[in-house]
């Protein structure tokens, strides 16, 4: 999986190697500490993101050492989804991937990337409103949350207030997808909703 997402960090405009345009990249694992995220028959989906973060970042760091890596965490615990954003913002990063692990049916396999904006299917809304759930398991039961105006008009507002970061992001999700339709995965698409850990960052952001 790392390998795909590294891959698709050479492609212009998003690459390494075109003038250093990425200095800094800040990695979120999905889930963590009290929040499990999905469960698989063998493993857990915050096991599989944090394995999957550290190895992205390790690859990275290897093969351009002047790029600075962050993570949102880099051991089992819990990090509240504003404060994954704001790590974000922090570090003024020029890239924020975030990397989860769904479980499914087994009709249900290959990847998807994700950018924030307005869902246009049922699966879309079901898939962000699980991810958005995690703040229910915050300190104050997701109470912060309610300054946070999800509606597809503030969606679409905020969409036009960074376009030129969504547009980097769709084209950093299509070489992505693009990638691991390479590498013979199934590709699921680059697809559009409203995920909490996307609102609040101010770069290119995508959900993998």
């Amino acid at each position: 999986f790392a390998i795909f997402l590294l891959l698709a960090l050479f492609k212009a405009p998003f690459g390494f190697s075109q003038m250093n345009l990425v200095k800094t990249v800040v990695i979120d694992a999905g889930h963590g500490g009290k929040d499990p995220g999905c469960l698989g028959s063998h493993s857990n989906e915050k096991t599989v993101c944090l394995n999957i973060a550290l190895a992205l970042g390790e690859m990275i760091s290897k093969s351009y050492p002047d790029v600075k890596v962050v993570y949102t965490r880099e051991k089992d615990v819990f990090v509240e989804l504003d404060d994954r954003a704001k790590i974000a913002n922090k570090n003024k990063a020029d890239l924020f991937i975030c990397i989860h692990a769904n479980s499914a049916s087994p009709s249900a396999y290959g990847a998807e990337t994700y950018v924030l904006g307005l869902h246009r299917s049922e699966a879309q809304q079901k898939i962000a409103e699980r991810e958005n759930s995690t703040i229910y398991l915050e300190s104050d039961g997701g109470s912060k949350y309610k300054e946070y105006d999800m509606s597809p008009d503030a969606i679409i507002a905020r969409q036009l207030q960074l376009s030129v970061n969504l547009d980097h992001s769709i084209n950093y999700a299509t070489k992505v997808q693009g990638q691991f339709k390479k590498m013979g995965r199934h590709d699921r698409g680059v697809k559009q909703a409203g995920f909490l850990v996307l609102y609040k960052t101010t770069m290119p952001s995508v959900l993998i």
